[in-house]
């Protein structure tokens, strides 16, 4: 690679030549990205793993895997035990969970117990019903329940996507009750323009959205709140005209009983 440096635009040259990125950010690092991949195969009900389950399941030969977990261990992030020829996670991933554990076991909780309550939610309304998680500068949605009466469904974006902040029920709750939120976007217009509607979602604990794309969807959210902190948002996804007067109170108070429910799992968890 030649001489490598940065535009007044903030774009990434070598040798005077703009380097096309990807939307949204710099390129990623693919040796990062694998070495995160490696780590991420461990879990709670797979703590321990072999170089042969690691290769075969991130598709390396045995060698490249190889070559990744000594650099993993180096650097104490992955940790080998001779005598059964196995790796787990390292002593350095227990200062990172130090340092995530009080921030993170809300949103944790969250997400470990909102499965049930989406789906129960979803057979109530007969509506889709999600949930997401705010992750440093959106919504990402997280969890999603699917209605089985409906014939048609609306389609939620994949798993992990990050939500429009402005433009959807789920954002406006998080601009409403997240200091975090609100500090992350507090230099863009729209959120002093939307100041109105953000006083009313926190009067009401309730956003609803409607978009004319797409057929004409409606999206009603509800913050979940744990001792007055935000950790989630819980809504509904219908099409508008499935969703009148009627309709609309019914799904609204299902999500109301459906956070309270979801509050009180997340603080026994947590308690």
């Amino acid at each position: 690679m030649g001489y490598v440096s940065e535009s007044a635009d903030g774009d990434l040259q070598v040798d005077g030549e703009i380097v096309a990125e990807r939307p949204g950010g710099v390129q990623p690092i693919q040796a990062v990205q694998k070495a995160v991949a490696v780590l991420n195969l461990f879990t709670s009900q797979e703590p321990e793993l072999t170089l042969g389950t690691i290769a075969e399941r991130l598709d390396m030969s045995r060698a490249t895997a190889h070559r990744y977990l000594i650099t993993l261990r180096a650097t104490n992030l992955l940790a080998y035990e001779t005598a059964r020829g196995v790796y787990t996670l390292g002593v350095k991933t227990l200062d990172y969970a130090a340092v995530v554990h009080d921030s993170a076991k809300f949103a944790s909780a969250f997400v470990r117990r909102t499965e049930p309550v989406l789906r129960r939610l979803s057979e109530e309304t007969n509506h889709t019903a999600v949930a997401s998680v705010w992750n440093g500068d959106c919504p990402v949605l997280v969890r999603t329940g699917i209605p089985v009466q409906r014939m048609v469904v609306i389609a939620t974006m994949p798993m992990y996507s990050c939500l429009p902040v402005f433009d959807s029920a789920q954002g406006r709750i998080f601009l409403a009750f997240s200091a975090d939120a609100r500090r992350t976007h507090a230099s863009d217009p729209r959120l002093r323009e939307l100041e109105p509607e953000l006083e009313l979602a926190r009067r009401d604990q309730f956003v609803r959205h409607d978009v004319a794309e797409d057929g004409g969807t409606t999206t009603m959210a509800v913050p979940v709140l744990v001792d007055d902190t935000l950790v989630g948002v819980i809504a509904t996804l219908a099409f508008k005209t499935t969703m009148q007067g009627p309709d609309r109170l019914l799904a609204r108070k299902a999500l109301t009983r459906a956070a309270a429910d979801l509050s009180t799992r997340i603080r026994t968890d947590t308690t």
